[in-house]
């Protein structure tokens, strides 16, 4: 009498527990990847690295189990490879060649202390310094001889200017606190722009410099930040 095949019912009862064994794997992988992403605890550079490698571990699960080419006759798995490895070859082309480096020219974080005068024409939402307390112009108007209470608005915390320049273009410019005393969070999108130029003002709990915040500046195909 000939041998007897595989009980179908274990091979299944297999094959189950291999794609919800991988399926757990991966998303133990998405949730490292979110962490190396938010705590940040690589320089940009490894942290690609480190993202491109497990997005290669995870399709390479993905399209070997879930999509069966481990199953499959070996000249799909072929054909499948030749039409990724063309796609991603003219996806990265075209992109490295419409693509330059931004450079961050200038990053600068200065604390704002300058004092009330008379006789000078102030623009609305400027900040000056008057009796060791920071205030806000309500509106524009020219100061007369007093500092008048009436056309200033008491603010907390120390007001500091942020300002930057960077070339070669970017599609996303992002600014981080690097420290819990003096949180900031700054996103900007600039619009085809080869040379952008740009300030903006933060309120800050303490005094701070360039030292305690990052920029990062994103383009299409590179990633680069302040030092």
């Amino acid at each position: 009498m000939s041998g007897h095949s595989e009980d179908p019912v274990a091979e299944e009862s297999k094959r189950f527990f291999t794609f919800f064994n991988l399926s757990m794997f991966l998303v133990a992988i998405t949730g490292i990847e979110i962490v190396i992403i938010y705590v940040q605890t690589f320089d940009s550079s490894s942290i690609i690295g480190v993202l491109f490698a497990t997005s290669i571990v995870k399709f390479i699960g993905v399209v070997w189990w879930f999509m069966h080419l481990r199953w499959d006759k070996v000249l799909n798995t072929i054909l499948f490879l030749m039409g990724l490895v063309i796609a991603l070859a003219t996806y990265f082309a075209v992109i490295y060649m419409s693509d330059s480096h931004p450079v961050v020219e200038k990053f600068e974080v200065a604390k704002i202390e300058d004092q009330w005068k008379a006789k000078h024409a102030y623009k609305a939402s400027d900040f000056v310094l008057q009796q060791d307390a920071f205030f806000q112009a309500k509106s524009a108007f020219e100061s007369g001889d007093q500092f008048n209470p009436k056309n200033w608005k008491k603010v907390k915390g120390i007001p500091h200017a942020i300002s930057y320049r960077i070339t070669g273009g970017a599609d996303t410019i992002e600014i981080n606190s690097l420290n819990p005393e003096t949180p900031f969070f700054h996103l900007s999108h600039p619009q085809g722009e080869k040379e952008i130029e740009a300030s903006t003002t933060a309120l800050l709990a303490s005094s701070a410099t360039t030292a305690d915040f990052r920029l990062k500046v994103r383009s299409e195909a590179f990633w680069t930040e302040s030092q």
